[in-house]
């Protein structure tokens, strides 16, 4: 049975949750698309889900996959294209790091491979699955989200950075392939922290102790907050064929420019 019955275009966004995955499905929600939420931890999957289709009655579905895996990748794409049809945008949002950092003599090669995995893979594996049916269309719309690692290797981040890198190469390689058939591929550079959970959380513990009253009362000056981060992926998607823009960094005001160092 068909869960997208006006035929509404379809994202797929990979990676959802609390933060720039349920704010950009959200988003594209609002505008009339049906959304493919796609993560590995189905409670969390479950309740962003409801949350949206509570406000946009059955725009979302949800999809527990392990990126890591190709055939449960495969077998996700194929679950929406039966349930939603083609995929018309996909947002990569997947991604692993760790908080506390380590040497490249501490990091174990089951953690690189582990994260490189969802860093990069991942992202392989599912541009395979939606681009013959972009291609097929003349148009589709693909956006990685990056980070300041993509271009910049940091201390204590060995597990975390080279797979960014491979990231922003597939987008390239997907540009130089494809974006005369009609495909545009951005990647996102999010450089500096994004308002969630964890990161949020964490910042505002710190800033309490330090004392740091103006940026409690003003994150958003500090801090990305993610429903300003699905304005720029929408913003993307919606560019003119005359102006597609293939790399794009983002950070708050008040946050230093650490990609470009």
């Amino acid at each position: 049975m068909s869960h997208n019955p006006k035929n509404n275009r379809v994202l797929a966004v990979v990676g959802v949750g609390p933060g720039i995955g349920e704010a950009v499905s959200r988003h594209f929600a609002s505008k009339g698309f049906s959304v493919a939420l796609i993560a590995r931890t189905e409670d969390k999957l479950q309740k962003i889900q409801d949350s949206i289709n509570e406000s946009y009655p059955g725009s979302a579905k949800y999809y527990v996959t392990d990126v890591r895996d190709e055939s449960s990748v495969i077998k996700t794409f194929a679950s929406i294209k039966e349930d939603l049809g083609p995929v018309h945008v996909l947002i990569y949002n997947a991604g692993s790091r760790r908080i506390r950092p380590r040497t490249i003599l501490e990091t174990s090669s089951e953690e690189f491979e582990n994260f490189t995995r969802i860093n990069m893979f991942g992202a392989f594996f599912a541009a395979k699955c939606v681009l013959p049916d972009m291609l097929a269309a003349g148009e589709g719309t693909v956006i990685f989200t990056g980070a300041t690692g993509s271009i910049r290797g940091s201390p204590g981040l060995s597990s975390f950075s080279p797979g960014k890198f491979g990231l922003r190469a597939l987008s390239q390689t997907i540009t130089r392939e494809f974006q005369s058939k009609g495909i545009h591929a951005a990647h996102l550079i999010v450089d500096g922290p994004v308002q969630s959970d964890i990161i949020g959380g964490w910042l505002r513990k710190k800033w309490e102790r330090e004392g740091e009253s103006e940026k409690l009362q003003e994150m958003h000056r500090y801090v990305m907050q993610p429903r300003d981060l699905a304005e720029i992926y929408w913003f993307l998607y919606t560019q003119p064929r005359s102006t597609w823009t293939q790399e794009l960094d983002v950070r708050a005001e008040k946050e230093s420019m650490f990609s470009k160092l």
